[in-house]
């Protein structure tokens, strides 16, 4: 009973946090990413044994996600890109002055992480930035459609699994699951979709049926990682759940496949 009462705790923080921060204001969120961010880069070192623990690396990738921000909030130019393009320069030019044996593994985690876990976040705070008003909303949704598929997809596959979707990566996820999840996210799209004025209803629904998808390549994806580190969970920042990469591993594939499609559908 403890422990379940931990788990609902520790995730009702978390919700309390990313659907507060939403509706404080939109620097309050991008607060909360550039957290995720900060944290989910510690946590990833720990997939890598064979790199030795590197502040710089995450210090980098947190100096990225606040240069991003600046960006896309306007508050200097879109000149200032262009600096991210020095980022996997910078993580090689810092490898130079380490006495690592594997210098090639440290430079190519480096720049993987940051491109698997800031840019989707920086691409989140984006979309917060750049659709003002209905924001809140909209990546509300986002994260609704995310909780459902990955709730849903858990039950169905409780009540009615039979058949292995991805065994090597994942052993327990099946295919009545997948189903499960991704009829529920488009049942529950169809009756959030009033919250939204950006997009008409079958845009809505074709972009919820991507993201009930993508979330569980996102969730394969952390899966694959783990299973190679030979880990249970990214950390234990949140009793009961594990770390933040085990909360935001969807979110990371989702982010930038609903970013690139709300621009192609502008």
């Amino acid at each position: 009973m403890k422990t379940i009462f931990i788990r609902a705790l520790s995730g009702a923080t978390y919700v309390g946090l990313v659907i507060g921060s939403l509706f404080l204001h939109p620097f309050a969120f991008a607060m909360v990413l550039l957290f995720f961010n900060l944290v989910a880069l510690i946590e990833f070192q720990k997939f890598l044994p064979f790199v030795k623990p590197d502040i710089l690396f995450v210090f980098t990738g947190s100096a990225a996600f606040i240069l991003a921000h600046f960006i896309l909030a306007g508050w200097i130019s879109d000149k200032w890109f262009y600096l991210l393009l020095l980022l996997p320069l910078l993580i090689t030019t810092a490898a130079l002055y380490e006495k690592e044996r594997n210098p090639l593994e440290n430079i190519s985690s480096g720049v993987f992480g940051i491109l698997y876990i800031t840019l989707p976040l920086s691409l989140l705070n984006g979309i917060n930035l750049n659709h003002s008003g209905d924001f809140a909303y909209l990546v509300l949704c986002i994260f609704l459609l995310i909780w459902t598929n990955d709730t849903f997809a858990y039950l169905s596959g409780l009540s009615f699994g039979k058949h292995k979707l991805f065994e090597r990566i994942s052993p327990k996820k099946t295919w009545e699951g997948f189903f499960g999840g991704f009829v529920a996210v488009l049942v529950v799209a169809w009756f959030i979709f009033p919250l939204l004025k950006e997009m008409g209803r079958i845009e809505w629904i074709i972009l919820a049926a991507i993201i009930s998808i993508s979330s569980v390549f996102g969730d394969f994806a952390e899966s694959l990682f783990k299973r190679a580190a030979n880990l249970k969970d990214s950390g234990n920042i949140m009793p009961g759940h594990g770390g933040i990469l085990d909360r935001i591993d969807s979110l990371l594939f989702v982010a930038p496949v609903v970013y690139i499609y709300l621009q192609l559908i502008k």
